[in-house]
């Protein structure tokens, strides 16, 4: 008896919520989404006032985050001083964005707003439009609306509110699987060269993208062959231009270390720092968070595209790597398909708590 009136009281509870679960960005259904065939899409084009109402509420997520940071900030000076570092800060597109805004609107822009965190406001926003876009390929529209709101709060998202590349980065590598899924291989290939372009590890999603074309077309095409091309010639193109300018200032080896080309340990050699030596809190939560993604990876396989399995190997390898205690965190945060993957659990419980913790940890993060 008493267990028959706690569903009845866990049912009314729910029924009393569900008003508000699409307000804040969850489903109010318990139904997942079917898994959508090969070559087929399950989303609908979104209308001009979704896309503005999603980039709005990312623009405002961003502004309250940098009022918290700048409260902690004042409270712990030297609290996050290191997480505006990036490799991609100083490589390719994003420092030329950067210096065309701030020639074209330096005077218009003041402080503490500057042109870079406007080319990485605006990107966030755009990253966050396609990421509900990329995940209803999955599943549908409420819940594509639950992993833009889980990749927002994800604790090491604050550094898409930092003068970096990386948001620019997801922005265009969600587009760039997102034209490969839909068979659109020069719109995809153009998106996938300004993704090469922008980070150095960039390069690393050919893998993810031609598995995608190929289980898409079951052949190595003619249009997915000139897409993955075009996707290199980002990286190409860039190395050539500096080629032709005489090498970028430094030279190239002090540039490529700057830009992380380099490759100082194995990937395992991360973790054992965790038993043999005493990292930060943050470096910890970095690797823990990151052995949690290497576990989703074969989840992500089965559920959706190797291709964002093949992905996101890549981009955990390069990052543990690199030997920088914060890039496995970083690296976690541009990881949209296990972003995906919990807003499609059957059971809304646990994307509402992941949520919970995860902006528990974000506010973690900034502290410290």
């Amino acid at each position: 008896m008493a267990a028959a009136e706690a569903v009845v009281f866990e049912e009314g509870h729910w029924d009393i919520l569900q008003p508000l679960m699409p307000r804040i960005g969850f489903p109010t259904n318990s139904k997942s989404a079917a898994p959508v065939p090969p070559g087929r899409s399950s989303s609908s084009p979104l209308s001009p006032s979704a896309v503005l109402r999603i980039a709005a509420a990312a623009i405002v997520f961003r502004a309250i985050s940098a009022l918290v940071a700048m409260f902690i900030g004042h409270v712990f000076p030297n609290g996050i001083a290191a997480a505006s570092e990036s490799s991609g800060a100083s490589f390719g597109i994003y420092p030329l964005l950067t210096r065309e805004l701030a020639r074209a609107a330096g005077g218009v822009i003041r402080a503490p707003a500057t042109p870079a965190l406007v080319i990485t406001w605006l990107a966030f926003a755009g990253a966050m439009v396609m990421m509900q876009r990329v995940a209803q390929l999955d599943i549908d529209a409420e819940r594509g609306d639950s992993a833009a709101l889980l990749a927002a709060v994800f604790p090491f998202a604050s550094v898409f509110g930092h003068a970096n590349a990386d948001a620019l980065f997801l922005l265009f590598v969600l587009a760039t699987f997102y034209g490969f899924r839909q068979g659109r291989w020069i719109a995809g290939g153009l998106c996938g060269a300004l993704a090469t372009a922008t980070l150095p590890a960039g390069i690393l999603i050919l893998p993810g993208l031609a598995w995608t074309g190929w289980r898409r077309e079951r052949r190595a095409s003619t249009g997915l062959l000139l897409g993955l091309i075009a996707t290199a010639c980002g990286l190409i193109g860039y190395f050539t231009y500096w080629y032709y300018r005489g090498g970028p200032p430094g030279g190239w080896s002090t540039a490529m270390d700057q830009w992380g080309f380099h490759f100082v340990q194995a990937p395992w050699t991360v973790y054992q720092r965790l038993h043999s030596a005493h990292p930060s809190p943050v470096g910890s939560l970095g690797d823990i968070l990151a052995l949690v993604f290497i576990a989703a990876v074969p989840v992500v396989w089965w559920r959706f595209d190797g291709g964002y399995a093949l992905y996101m190997m890549a981009m955990l390898w390069a990052a543990a790597t690199t030997g920088r205690p914060d890039e496995l965190g970083r690296a976690c945060a541009l990881l949209f398909p296990v972003f995906v993957l919990i807003a499609g659990v059957r059971w809304r419980l646990i994307p509402v708590a992941t949520a919970v913790a995860s902006a528990m940890f974000y506010a973690l993060v900034l502290a410290l």
